[in-house]
């Protein structure tokens, strides 16, 4: 018990898992969102949905609790009615005929309490009880219609809780799609996906369970002291003491539930993360015989989350239960002092009632704060998590005052770009500089790690530029609107994008208008129509979730295919045919000088065959050019491409030597 007390203890006392984080979360996500996305939008809602939930949770319950006191003192008014009773002779306990036990000095009217009523001053009896049973049917459709107008909140709660989900998670999913890569490439899916869903789904949830809460209970609260002072000040005042001690005890707790709140909050993006990362690669689970190794490694990652919702739980409900104890003893002390006021005539009957009632009425929602603590952090924490997301600079800005893009091939030019992704990291980039003419084609290679693939993200723009500048056409590429620039920029990744659809679809992404005919087209320039031919369905066949029924080079292929039929005018390919074979890459080649006419093109590639095909070359080596110029001129240079030209002739030659032994 002691070892798992310290446990829970060490838990609870865990500082913040990332304190950066921690320190942003404040108050003021939460009023964002709030007067943002409930207020302006639906504030008539919210004030019929508050006028409501004040109806049906204090207005309802107080009416009730009059109807008790006006029955007990303007209807049953008990009382005991003296008359002439003969006191009582002291018992004599030694005299020889005495045969009484014990004698009253008190006197008590033993009649029914219906000849009480009749003889209490006032009303008549009869009039007590056509009283009484018009209560009882204004009590019943009281109950009725409290009942009509909760339907009536819960439909508005419903309907604002929904299109404010709606509305913020549209927001969020645009937000992410114009953040940039360096964005994404810092946050993974699985992190993604909980602000979008979970987080969103918790915002909505818990601010009308919050705003259902707040009006009630402080208004709740507010009567409460109201009546108790109006009723018995001194008695009331007894128990106002009871308030400090429950400020105290929110105050113990609400340092502690906020960390374990935020740090769960972390553990489940964490996890999120995780698992979409397995999910995605369950071939490479498989084939290294990981499954017992991977559930394993999810048991123990879910763990602390299951500690921490634990933990959370566990003080909720401790600082329930010093809120029990506290309200328990309040009203132990108003039924004691109340019931000696009513014994000395300073308080009927009714009133007691009235006041015991209230003042149940006013510590139920203290005691039920813990509940509306845990909401809160969880709600604040989760607020702040959508609006860092929101408010993260775009960094790829538009100009304020935009040029127009350019309608032919342009002209691109790199002058002293420097690209770092990280401070703490080497620049990936270092002072590149070259001029690529209009309608010209350039070939980067290098070893892996030189940089090729993040010079090609400059030129497309998916990146800026630490230092130095990319000009188009003699002009900053940041001079551009982004949204134009990417109607004549064309940009395929290394690793192929495929969605799940048929393949007509993949292929026409981003340029649905075009027309069949040109789909076509394109996959026949990309080397991919014929296997798609051969399909029983053709365009029309389903790919699957990431393209699991395309090899690499089929995927490659078809983003080929995507982007030729989007026609860009500078087109960038990282790398896209590394996964061909050699008689399909000689297909693709022969090709290039028709689908390349009349475009400016950055291609990475590692292949020979490609880049003496093209107008220029460029040799990267640790983010910095090696060499640069024409391949015919290159090749003449004792230099790296000349060195990597024959590495690859002579690896060739060795092949077809093997080959033509073992024939």
């Amino acid at each position: 018990m002691i070892r798992k007390i310290r446990t829970f203890w060490k838990r609870v006392s865990e500082p913040p898992l990332n304190p950066q984080r921690s320190e942003a979360v404040t108050n003021r996500g939460l009023w964002r969102i709030f007067l943002s996305y409930f207020v302006r939008p639906y504030w008539g809602h919210l004030l019929v949905f508050l006028a409501t939930v004040c109806f049906t949770g204090c207005a309802f319950k107080y009416i009730l609790a009059w109807s008790g006191k006006y029955i007990a003192d303007d209807i049953v008014q008990v009382q005991y009615l003296s008359r002439d009773v003969p006191e009582a002779t002291a018992v004599n306990p030694a005299a020889i005929d005495e045969n009484r036990t014990f004698a009253l000095n008190e006197r008590h009217d033993r009649r029914s309490w219906s000849d009480q009523i009749d003889e209490a001053p006032g009303l008549t009896g009869a009039q007590k009880l056509r009283r009484l049973g018009w209560l009882a049917v204004g009590a019943l459709l009281l109950v009725l219609f409290n009942a009509v107008i909760f339907e009536g909140m819960m439909r508005r709660r419903i309907y604002v809780g929904q299109k404010v989900q709606f509305r913020l998670r549209q927001r969020l999913y645009r937000k992410l799609h114009e953040l940039p890569m360096c964005y994404h490439d810092n946050l993974s899916v699985g992190q993604q996906m909980t602000n979008l869903f979970g987080d969103v789904h918790e915002i909505q949830h818990f601010t009308m369970l919050i705003l259902q809460w707040i009006p009630t209970n402080v208004l709740t609260m507010a009567v409460g002291i109201w009546i108790l002072f109006a009723i018995d000040a001194s008695l009331a005042g007894w128990v106002m003491l009871a308030l400090p001690c429950y400020g105290y005890c929110y105050t113990w707790f609400h340092s502690r539930q906020r960390t374990v709140a935020q740090n769960l909050r972390e553990r489940q993006g964490r996890l999120n993360a995780h698992i979409n990362n397995r999910v995605k690669h369950f071939y490479l689970v498989k084939s290294f015989v990981r499954e017992m190794k991977e559930a394993i490694d999810l048991l123990r990652r879910s763990r602390p989350i299951i500690q921490d919702s634990l933990n959370l739980a566990v003080l909720g409900s401790m600082f329930s239960a010093v809120c029990a104890i506290l309200t328990g003893a309040c009203m132990v002390l108003v039924l004691w002092l109340g019931a000696l006021r009513v014994r000395d005539g300073q308080m009927t009957l009714g009133q007691l009632l009235l006041f015991y009632t209230s003042a149940g009425y006013l510590f139920s929602p203290i005691a039920g704060i813990s509940g509306f603590v845990a909401w809160f952090h969880r709600l604040r924490t989760v607020c702040q998590k959508v609006i860092r997301v929101l408010d993260e600079p775009l960094r790829l800005d538009d100009p304020a005052v935009a040029l127009p893009v350019p309608v032919d091939a342009p002209r691109l030019r790199f002058e002293d770009v420097t690209l770092r992704y990280s401070e703490d990291r080497a620049p990936a980039l270092r002072n590149v500089s070259f001029t690529l003419p209009a309608g010209s084609t350039l070939c980067v290679m290098g070893p892996s790690g030189a940089g090729k693939s993040t010079l090609a993200k400059l030129a497309a723009r998916i990146y800026d530029p630490s230092d130095g500048r990319v000009t188009v056409d003699e002009n900053d590429i940041r001079q551009y609107k982004l949204s134009h620039l990417r109607r004549i920029a064309g940009f395929v990744s290394q690793e192929p994008v495929i969605f799940d659809g048929t393949l007509r679809d993949n292929i026409r992404y981003g340029s649905e208008n075009r027309p069949h005919q040109h789909v076509v087209t394109a996959a026949q320039y990309a080397q991919i129509h014929e296997f798609i031919a051969r399909l029983p369905d053709r365009y029309e066949t389903i790919t699957c979730e990431r393209g699991l029924t395309l090899s690499g080079g089929q995927k490659q292929r078809v983003n080929l295919a995507r982007v030729l039929l989007y026609d860009p005018k500078l087109l960038v390919l990282d790398d896209c045919t590394s996964a061909l074979d050699a008689e399909t890459e000689a297909k693709l080649v022969e090709g290039f000088d028709k689908v390349l006419r009349g475009r400016t093109c950055v291609l990475v590639s590692h292949r020979i065959s490609i880049a003496i095909r093209c107008d220029y070359v460029m040799m990267l080596n640790e983010g910095k050019v090696a060499e640069w110029g024409r391949p015919e001129a290159m090749l003449h240079a004792d230099g790296p491409f000349a060195k990597l030209y024959e590495q690859q002739v002579s690896k060739g030659r060795n092949v077809l030597s093997h080959q033509t032994a073992d024939a």
